[in-house]
């Protein structure tokens, strides 16, 4: 450990072993601030849950990177600014885009088109 306090540490002790995760590492307050995330991604959508009926509601969707302290694997976390969120590690959303393209009727509705909904 170097002699440097937390606020003189560089941008070199701030590096990340992953290339995705935007964490500033050394420069948060809390333990938990230093999980390692990425930026995300997101969009406006209307949602609803699966048993639902509806036209849903619209809101912020935003898809991301997440890997904690204590986890030994990387997740996908698809989250709405209702703070309704799942987890799937990522070896799941692999298998999972796999299949959709597996299945003929599924990637065909979900391949792009010119005449967008």
């Amino acid at each position: 450990m170097s002699s440097r306090g937390r606020h003189e540490q560089t941008s070199e002790d701030r590096r990340c072993v992953f290339a995705w995760c935007t964490t500033e590492h050394g420069a948060t307050v809390h333990p938990d601030d230093e999980d390692h995330r990425s930026r995300g991604t997101g969009l406006t959508a209307r949602v609803r849950r699966g048993a639902a009926r509806g036209s849903g509601v619209l809101t912020d969707v935003e898809v991301g990177l997440l890997q904690r302290g204590d986890d030994s694997e990387t997740w996908v976390v698809v989250e709405t600014s209702d703070g309704t969120s799942i987890c799937l590690p990522v070896h799941a959303v692999r298998a999972l885009i796999a299949r959709v393209g597996e299945d003929r009727p599924v990637a065909a509705v979900l391949s792009p088109r010119e005449d967008l909904d």
